[in-house]
């Protein structure tokens, strides 16, 4: 038989004890044999299985908001609600609509508090459609808004409260404008209330506090109505200015709280 010399013959060692020769078209059953074949598939299984693990990784990853993918677990990210009018087994009464709470205040009704005057509360509550944001507006809420809420020590102690939160940083404690972002050098120096609030009406105090002005932004957001006008009676009794004027403090308290006895 011929041989062609460009084929070669591997031998196993089983071959070479025996002497004999293993054709070239014959499988090797050898352990080399056997880890070098099973070698090349394991290897190229791990690979198509990291490329098919990395091309469904990268196709998961979108930005687009409208594509948000898939969702494992949805009922625990959206939960499942109820119709307005179905029967519901979380309540005792079986029913899914609730009654309000307690206490609760209808959009666009004031609160009933026997502390306030209604009418002047009322244009302090609904500022913006009595007294606009307007230099007209600010006028006229000095020449008419007059504080409703009745002063007494514990008016002038929830004052003091919101003072502390809200304006202490830039008034400082005393009101002498030197607030810890002044002293810090975050805004520029304050006025202190003895030159800023002199002969200010309490109506144009209550409409800057609401509309803010000129460096200071508005405090309506965070301060209710009634909580700004217990302020601008705690300003005036630190500055000495307004119904404090020219009175000793406890002389001036002495004779609000006897006008409102």
């Amino acid at each position: 038989m011929n041989k062609n010399p460009n084929q070669s013959v591997i031998a196993s060692p089983a071959n070479k004890m025996s002497g004999t020769k293993q054709s070239p078209n014959s499988k090797d059953t050898s352990i080399r044999g056997l880890l070098r074949t099973d070698g090349i598939r394991t290897g190229s299984k791990s690979v198509l299985a990291m490329t098919v693990v990395a091309v469904a990784l990268f196709s998961s990853c979108n930005t687009d908001p409208q594509k948000p993918g898939w969702a494992y677990f949805p009922d625990m990210a959206y939960s499942q609600a109820y119709e307005t009018y179905s029967a519901n087994p979380n309540f005792e009464d079986g029913q899914t609509a609730r009654q309000p709470v307690p206490g609760t205040i209808a959009r666009g009704v004031l609160p009933d508090n026997p502390a306030v005057d209604d009418e002047a509360f009322e244009k302090s509550y609904f500022l913006k459609k009595y007294y606009p944001e307007t230099p007209e507006g600010y006028e006229a809420a000095g020449a008419e808004l007059k504080n409703p809420v009745t002063l007494n020590d514990q008016t002038l102690a929830d004052g003091k409260k919101t003072y502390e939160i809200y304006c202490m940083v830039c008034h400082g404690e005393k009101g002498d404008g030197q607030g810890s972002i002044v002293q810090g050098g975050a805004f520029p120096p304050v006025s202190p209330y003895s030159t800023l609030l002199k002969d200010k009406q309490e109506g144009k105090m209550f409409h800057s506090i609401t509309y803010g002005r000129n460096l200071m932004g508005s405090y309506a957001p965070l301060v209710s109505a009634e909580d700004r006008w217990k302020v601008i009676y705690y300003i005036q009794k630190l500055s000495g200015m307004g119904r404090y004027q020219s009175q000793p403090a406890d002389s001036a308290d002495a004779s609000a709280n006897a006008k409102t006895k």
